[in-house]
């Protein structure tokens, strides 16, 4: 009886890069009924054992003529299932068994879990909310411990600068890493601090749901005479 290969090739959606680490089983056609049946009384028939893609992305399997699909059961690292994890049908006949049948399976990146970064502008001696304070969000990204915004290695902003409304409060949602908020404009009335930079806020896979907060306090600026 001639085989062929049935194979299934795992690439990135984005990218077309060939993944590693996605879980596959094949089944073959066997109950008449259209597409995968992999449950229930009549299913198809599972052929051996799941395959794991090298990182050439591939499984193959060599076979009979016959008609096949491959079910992904497990996404590589950092990628999610794709909605329809079957794959086919590969049909197999005689015509092509020498080339073999091949489909493309797409696999799209997990998004990275994010949380809220929270700086609370406050009047000093009161605790008020205060409106109007301007702050710009950065990533520590250059493995020097505070916050550099100049030179030739300075942090990395994140986005433009986010201004408090009424309730005092300026929150970006982002994913775990590092991050401060530098004031760069005091509300009307206030003098700016001394240190106009709060953190570091670390945000981390423990406290991502919560998020992380630091408070900002300005003092009033001296009324002139």
């Amino acid at each position: 009886m001639p085989l062929g290969d049935a194979r299934v090739v795992k690439e990135d959606a984005a990218t077309g890069n060939l993944l590693g680490g996605a879980v596959f089983q094949l089944w073959e056609e066997t109950n008449g009924i259209p597409g995968l049946q992999n449950t229930g009384s009549d299913p198809d028939t599972r052929i051996g054992d799941t395959c794991t893609t090298a990182a050439d992305g591939t499984c193959t399997r060599t076979l009979p003529t016959g008609v096949y699909y491959w079910q992904e059961t497990q996404a590589p690292p950092g990628y999610d299932l794709p909605l329809n994890p079957v794959f086919g049908p590969l049909v197999l006949t005689e015509e092509n068994i020498t080339e073999g049948v091949t489909v493309t399976a797409e696999n799209t990146p997990t998004p990275p879990a994010t949380g809220d970064v929270t700086v609370v502008k406050q009047d000093g001696p009161t605790g008020a909310p205060l409106e109007g304070a301007v702050f710009q969000p950065w990533e520590e990204t250059n493995g020097i411990p505070g916050l550099q915004t100049t030179s030739g290695n300075p942090d990395t902003p994140i986005g433009g600068p986010c201004t408090t409304a009424n309730d005092g409060t300026c929150t970006r949602t982002l994913p775990t890493g590092v991050y401060y908020w530098q004031e760069t404009q005091a509300p009307p009335g206030y003098d700016l601090p001394s240190n106009p930079v709060f953190g570091p806020l670390v945000l981390t896979e423990e406290n991502i749901t919560e998020g992380v907060t630091v408070t900002a306090e300005n003092t009033p600026a001296p009324v002139s005479p």
